[in-house]
C-alpha cells in the first residue's frame, strides 16, 4: 500500500517533519525528560534534508537556492526574534543592548546567538555548498562521513565548544549523509505494510532512544556537543528517526492530511519563530512535564493559519521562491 497522495507526495515524510518539529518545540521548554528529545529531534531533520537533497545542475542555481530558500528566511526570522526581545525590554523599561550592524555581521559569520533555532538553516547552507562541490559518489560521501565524525570527536576530546553554525556542520552533516544513503530505498520505505514488523521495529527504536538518552546524556548540537559517546549519538539519532518513521507510516494511513501538509511545508517558519512564544511561556512558574507538551502542541497548531497566510502573502519567509533556471 503506497503512502502517497494523488500527486506522489510522501505523506509519511510530512508526518515525520511535523513530529520532528513538535519535538524541537517541546525540547526548548527544557522540561523533565528533555534529554530523550535531544537524542533525535534535530537529527531527524538532518536525515530528512539529506533524503530530499538533489544536487543543483550548476553553481548559479545552487547559490540562488541557498540564498532564497535558507539565508533570506534565516535573516528575516532572526531579526524578528531579536526585535521581539528588544521591544519587550523597552516596554518593561529594561535595556537590550544590540548593535544592528554588528548583529548582521556576526549572523553572516554563522554565530548561533544571532539566529537562535535558525542556526540549523545556516548549517544547511554550508552543507549544500559542500555537497555541490563533491562528485555524486557514495565512497566519497563515506569518506566525508568518517572525516566529519573524526573532526567532531577531536573537538570533543580537546574540550572545544563553539556556538557557531559553521562548526556545527560536523554534527549535522553525518546525519544528512545518512539521509542521502537512505534515499535509494525510498520505494521500500514507501510501501512497507506489515503491522507486526512495524510494531517490533517501533519498540526497538523507542528502546534505542531511551538507552541512548540514559547513557549518552545531553546532546547539545548547537555547541557541537554529541553527548558522552559519538557512536551512541549516531545510534540514538537513527533510532529516533526510525521511531518517527514508523509512527508517521501509521498516521499516513489516516484519511485527513491537509493540516499536516501545511505544517510540513511551513516547518522552516515554525522552527524559526516558535522560540519567541516558548521564551514567554517558560517564564510561567511551576510548569510540569505534561503542561509543556500541551503548550508545544498548541504552538504547533497555532502556526497552521500563520503558515497559510505567509504562503499567500509572504512566501519568501517560508523559503518558497521560484528559482530561475536560466
Amino acid at each position: 500500500m503506497s503512502q502517497t497522495n494523488n500527486v506522489g507526495r510522501l505523506l509519511w515524510l510530512d508526518w515525520m517533519k511535523v513530529w520532528a518539529t513538535l519535538a524541537v518545540i517541546w525540547g526548548h521548554f527544557f522540561a523533565k525528560g528533555d534529554v530523550y528529545v535531544f537524542v533525535f529531534n534535530l537529527q531527524v531533520f538532518c536525515v530528512i534534508s539529506g533524503f530530499l537533497y538533489k544536487k543543483a545542475p550548476n553553481w548559479w542555481i545552487c547559490i540562488q537556492k541557498c540564498f532564497w530558500q535558507l539565508l533570506v528566511p534565516t535573516v528575516i526570522m532572526s531579526t524578528l526574534m531579536h526585535l521581539e526581545a528588544y521591544f519587550r525590554c523597552m516596554a518593561l523599561g529594561q535595556s537590550y543592548d544590540i548593535s544592528w550592524p554588528w548583529f548582521f555581521e556576526w549572523l553572516l559569520l554563522g554565530h548561533r546567538w544571532c539566529m537562535g533555532p535558525c542556526w540549523y538553516f545556516y548549517s544547511l547552507i554550508v552543507i549544500r555548498i559542500i555537497m555541490q562541490m563533491l562528485p555524486e559518489k557514495k565512497w566519497i560521501y563515506f569518506i566525508l562521513f568518517v572525516a566529519l565524525s573524526g573532526g567532531a570527536i577531536y573537538l570533543h576530546i580537546i574540550g572545544f565548544k563553539a556556538s557557531n553554525s559553521n562548526i556545527n556542520v560536523l554534527l549535522c552533516m553525518p546525519f544528512f549523509l545518512i539521509g542521502v544513503f537512505i534515499k535509494p530505498y525510498k520505494s521500500i520505505l514507501n510501501n512497507i505494510h506489515n503491522y507486526m514488523l512495524e510494531l517490533v521495529l517501533f519498540l526497538v527504536f523507542v528502546m534505542g532512544v531511551y538507552l541512548c538518552g540514559n547513557y549518552n546524556g545531553y546532546v547539545w548540537m548547537y555547541l557541537n556537543g554529541f553527548g558522552n559517546n559519538y557512536v551512541l549519538y549516531i545510534i540514538g539519532g537513527m533510532a529516533g528517526t526510525g521511531m518517527l518513521y514508523i509512527l508517521s507510516m501509521w498516521l499516513s494511513r489516516l484519511p485527513y492530511h491537509a493540516m499536516v501538509q501545511t505544517l510540513s511545508k511551513g516547518s522552516l517558519l515554525v522552527i524559526g519563530l516558535h522560540i519567541i512564544i516558548v521564551r514567554r511561556l517558560t517564564e510561567l512558574p511551576d510548569r510540569v512535564w505534561g503542561e509543556d507538551l500541551a503548550f508545544a502542541i498548541l504552538i504547533l497548531l497555532a502556526f497552521v493559519p500563520i503558515i497559510r497566510i505567509a504562503e499567500k502573502y509572504f512566501p519568501v519567509i517560508l523559503g518558497q521562491y521560484r528559482i530561475n533556471a536560466n
